[in-house]
């Protein structure tokens, strides 16, 4: 109950100094939102936690684990607050103490938060790839088509001959059994797609918040809504911050600028990362609430 109360009060902590350091990034804009995108914007982040959510059952349950549904959403929606706590290595590690609540193995759960994140990189550089390569300042640029070389690198580590022995070797380490199961070729195939969709989801939402603020043309959507991807690549690549702070964010206004004015892209990206947090706060308390009352 102490490491539980402990393990609370800093991620409470931590987002309390997240959204305070977010808000003062605000720069002086017009702000004049329209509420129909701004709703629309809305139920595309809330749909992109819910997948994500659903998609890390599924992994789950491919390892060998048969978590009940609500407990599983439950575990998944508290531990992500973790990611506020700087480096975000907090994240796992309270996802792995709740499901061990409800039985399932330590190694498994950090073995599917390993999937998890490895497999939502490789669709978010394929989602990216279509910014990168159609960058207007790349367009002389034939190194920019380098980008499609991750994908297959990232596919060959999550091979089960590969994945396996790094798993089982990390494991080893920590003095924990070897991982039980391990995720077939067509199985991660399968999940790279619904995380496509994933990414497909927070794309519109990005779109949607942006065109609250801003006029823009049809023609933008696929540009914009491949933008989170891409900053949601430099995050993980950049680890060491919590949850991508900074670094999402300035790569998310660096690739709206693109289409939109500098002044606007900066308001865009900080604003939506709020915006963005507080539907994810409201989705986390209606998700743990829900959990609490199917199972109890």
């Amino acid at each position: 109950m102490a490491i539980q109360a402990g393990l609370a009060a800093l991620i409470f902590a931590a987002l309390i100094g997240f959204l305070l350091t977010q808000w003062s990034k605000l720069p002086n804009y017009d702000w004049r939102f329209r509420p129909g995108w701004l709703a629309i914007s809305a139920v595309g982040i809330a749909g992109f936690y819910l997948a994500q959510c659903e998609i890390w059952r599924f992994i789950l349950r491919s390892l060998g684990e048969d978590l009940a549904a609500w407990p599983a959403r439950g575990a998944w929606a508290k531990s992500l607050l973790a990611r506020y706590v700087p480096t975000s290595a907090l994240m796992p590690v309270v996802r792995a103490l709740i499901a061990e609540q409800h039985g399932v193995k330590k190694r498994v759960t950090l073995a599917s938060v390993a999937y998890e994140v490895l497999l939502a990189f490789c669709a978010a550089v394929i989602g990216g790839a279509y910014f990168v390569i159609t960058l207007p300042s790349l367009d002389d640029q034939p190194a920019r088509f380098a980008i499609l070389a991750v994908i297959p690198l990232v596919l060959l580590v999550l091979h089960p001959r590969i994945f396996h022995r790094l798993a089982d070797f990390a494991l080893g380490k920590l003095g924990r059994e070897p991982l039980p199961l391990s995720l077939p070729s067509g199985r991660v195939l399968t999940i790279v797609c619904m995380y496509l969709g994933s990414w497909a989801l927070i794309g519109i939402g990005t779109f949607a918040f942006a065109a609250s603020l801003h006029a823009l043309d049809a023609g933008d959507l696929p540009y914009i809504a491949a933008s989170y991807p891409v900053a949601f690549c430099v995050s993980v690549l950049t680890f060491i911050v919590p949850s991508g702070l900074g670094t999402r964010d300035a790569t998310l206004a660096t690739s709206l600028a693109v289409v939109l004015p500098d002044a606007v892209a900066t308001a865009i990206a900080v604003a939506f990362r709020l915006f963005q947090t507080a539907v994810e706060l409201l989705f986390v308390g209606t998700v743990t609430l829900l959990a609490r009352r199917r199972t109890g």
